[in-house]
């Protein structure tokens, strides 16, 4: 079965509750999407989106038979000298849906978005060292063009390298 996609403006409530606990499931099966499993729903909740600004960013949803399914925002760096480039920020595929190639669907998805906003050029994303994150993205068509040594602490003594990358349009 193959994703339907749809952009939002704004998160809806009904939509958001939804999207929190993929979010959530996301985290607690491995997914390394701003939290460190296990992780409960409020603390998902409480800080989920919060920099999402209406007007600025987009929420891009994939759904499997009416229901989401993987999910992430295109965010507007509000950044006069950046006003040529979005990140993608959460990307997050449903543990019961990994392996289907929703993930590269998303992105590529993402990537056709960005090219109907007006001036776009560039995609940039971050993601976890020590994971082998890089390789999906590098998979997608992204470019390793940074990382940040020891700048994510996972735990007490487990410090990660947050990588950059990027694609053009």
């Amino acid at each position: 079965m193959a994703l339907t996609f749809e952009t939002h403006p704004e998160i809806p409530d009904a939509l958001r509750a939804a999207l929190v606990d993929i979010w959530t499931d996301a985290t607690n099966a491995g997914g390394a999407i701003g939290f460190v499993a296990p992780v409960d729903r409020e603390a998902v909740d409480a800080r989920a989106f919060r920099g999402f600004t209406v007007g600025k960013d987009l929420l891009l949803v994939g759904a499997e038979a009416g229901e989401p399914a993987a999910f992430l925002v295109v965010e507007d760096h509000q950044f006069s000298l950046m006003d040529h480039v979005r990140i993608l920020k959460t990307v997050v595929v449903h543990p019961k849906h990994q392996g289907k190639g929703y993930g590269q669907d998303l992105l590529r998805e993402a990537e056709q978005v960005a090219r109907t906003l007006d001036g776009v050029e560039m995609l940039h994303l971050t993601c976890r060292g020590g994971l082998g994150l890089e390789h999906f993205y590098t998979k997608c068509g992204y470019t390793e063009v940074g990382r940040i040594p020891r700048l994510l602490r996972v735990s007490a003594d487990d410090y990660r390298d947050e990588i950059h990358m990027a694609l053009s349009l």
